[in-house]
């Protein structure tokens, strides 16, 4: 940290302006003697005492701001680590399930409630804010993924409120929704590296389409800002046979709470990786039970 503070101090504009040219230097020199009606000595030495001066007070600025910066990244990353254990016993789990032959649909809901709640518990440490987490699933195998309609498969237990008769009497149609609308033309143009919807100001965002919007009365969703993830494999040997099998919707209500560069996508992209196979034997139950 201190060296690179100091090679930060001794860069920059600034010190072409003053030290840059002999000229330069000369007028910093002198500026007791032409302002202070200094003699050239005592100028000389309060110019050389500026330049002290500017360095110290520009070295100082670079190491308190890479202590903050140190201090933040630092934090966050104590905030992954902690994820890192709280994930665990989700996927416990998960691979506890995925080990049986066969497991009811009950089952299988629970489990994705306990993943859930512990999205929310982490997204919820990290935004220092209010976060909803649900699993959006096909209403159908509809081989067209831009007609299939989605419905709620489950939410974190803290904000099932949502789930009223009305939202779930509601089609939630990919195109009648911007998140859903931009990850399936992704998959479909097979940009398979760049699929999570962020957005971090919804309020403001022109053009942006959700169906739960009518459920609330005065327009306004419950939420501000949102990260969204189909559950797709991140790897697979036949991508052209590959199925969405729904999305993990994460949302907040405060803005600018969701990071595109670096934790939060990769956390999720690795869930939804997890959770596929698992949906996948999900469907191949139903369809044989």
């Amino acid at each position: 940290m201190w060296k690179k503070s100091f090679k930060q101090t001794i860069k920059g504009s600034i010190w072409k302006y003053t030290i840059g040219s002999l000229s330069a230097g000369l007028t910093v020199l002198l500026i007791g003697k032409n302002f202070l009606d200094m003699t050239v000595e005592k100028s000389v030495i309060l110019g050389i005492c500026l330049f002290i001066a500017l360095f110290i007070l520009r070295y100082a600025y670079f190491v308190l701001r890479n202590t903050i910066i140190f201090i933040h990244n630092a934090y966050v990353d104590s905030i992954w680590g902690k994820a890192i254990v709280d994930l665990k016993d989700a996927y416990s789990e998960i691979h506890f399930i995925r080990k049986k032959e066969r497991f009811d649909d009950k089952e299988f809901v629970e489990t994705m409630i306990v993943f859930c709640d512990t999205l929310k518990i982490i997204f919820d440490r990290k935004t220092k804010a209010n976060c909803c987490v649900s699993i959006k699933v096909p209403t159908t195998e509809d081989e067209q993924l831009e007609t299939i309609e989605v419905k709620n498969l489950c939410r974190d237990t803290h904000h099932t409120n949502r789930d009223t008769s009305q939202y779930m009497s509601i089609k939630h149609s990919i195109i009648g929704n911007t998140p859903y609308r931009k990850i399936v033309n992704k998959i479909l143009k097979g940009n398979q590296k760049n699929l999570a919807y962020v957005n971090n100001d919804i309020e403001h965002t022109p053009d942006y389409d959700n169906t739960s919007i009518e459920c609330y009365s005065d327009g306004i969703l419950p939420y501000k800002s949102e990260l969204v993830y189909p559950i797709i494999p991140i790897k697979s040997v036949n991508s052209n046979n590959m199925k969405m099998k729904g999305f993990i919707c994460i949302d907040c209500d405060q803005k600018d709470k969701f990071d595109e560069n670096r934790y939060d996508i990769p956390m999720v992209q690795g869930i939804a990786d997890g959770l596929y196979d698992l949906f996948v034997k999900r469907n191949n139950n139903r369809n044989h039970g």
